[in-house]
């Protein structure tokens, strides 16, 4: 199929063209998530596949299958730093987040194909070793902040309580603040802030559970910042650590005042904000 398929496919309202059967139509999106060509992965396979998801195009059995084959291609590859296999996963990753997204306005899952896709979040943002957001010429990866906003909706599920969204915090910080070889740079602390937004929105998790976790970036591997700027990947560990602390900082700031102790929040990142020095 080429480009101008596709494209006529969403000037014509999404409709599933005479002569096609969207289980064809759906497996060839599928083969563009890996693609290098960011029209074909991000204009083609991922807005089409959103659009029938909205539209109700897919039964749920169909949906089931789908989440089987996109949680799959997240071992694809998963060991290797630079190379294109990250699409197939990011991409994979950021359909999940539309089919949970989809099921949080209309149950289209079961609790355990709820829970199955939380699992294998949360391994994937800890497996995940590229680290790159914009790539020239070929777009996107972006594997943080599409893992980010896969734990968003995941946050908003009714199937994912307290226990679950506190390993959701934990995994957050283990991925943030610890040494690495990447300073993230394309919005990802605020694809982030945005999950641990949802999360505290939730109101399961207690305020001495998130003195806790926040204590967890004060004190990576139970030593505090001290040195970090002379360590070259401590430094960057430490940029990414402040930078989604101030980005959840400035989300709560911006919550109504009905937001679950939101004063409180408000005083415990600050606090946790001030007491990072890395001199």
């Amino acid at each position: 199929m080429d480009k101008d398929f596709w494209n006529s496919i969403s000037k014509n309202d999404y409709k599933v063209p005479a002569g096609h059967t969207v289980e064809n139509l759906t497996d060839i999106l599928f083969s563009y998530l890996g693609s290098t060509d960011p029209e074909l992965r991000d204009d083609i396979a991922y807005v089409v596949y959103a659009n029938w998801l909205k539209r109700d195009v897919y039964s749920k059995e169909i949906i089931k299958s789908h989440v089987d084959r996109l949680l799959a291609n997240l071992d694809k590859g998963i060991d290797e730093t630079e190379s294109d296999t990250v699409f197939l996963r990011t991409f994979s990753i950021l359909l999940l987040a539309e089919i949970v997204h989809n099921d949080n306005k209309k149950q289209l899952l079961a609790k355990n194909q709820v829970k199955i896709i939380f699992e294998k979040a949360l391994w994937y943002l800890d497996a995940e070793k590229d680290p790159r957001g914009y790539i020239p010429v070929k777009g996107w990866a972006h594997a943080l902040a599409h893992t980010a906003d896969l734990l968003l909706v995941l946050a908003r599920n009714r199937f994912i309580d307290g226990n679950d969204l506190w390993r959701m915090l934990a995994t957050i910080s283990n991925k943030i603040a610890h040494s690495t070889r990447y300073v993230y740079i394309h919005g990802e602390d605020d694809r982030l802030a945005s999950a641990v937004i949802e999360i505290l929105h939730r109101d399961l998790t207690s305020l001495n559970q998130l003195e806790i976790w926040t204590r967890s970036f004060r004190e990576p591997d139970g030593k505090d910042w001290k040195g970090a700027y002379v360590e070259e990947e401590r430094s960057r560990a430490f940029q990414n650590t402040r930078n989604l602390l101030r980005s959840i900082y400035l989300a709560l700031i911006a919550q109504s005042e009905d937001f679950p102790e939101r004063e409180e929040l408000i005083r415990l990142f600050l606090n946790t904000l001030t007491d990072l020095k890395p001199y």
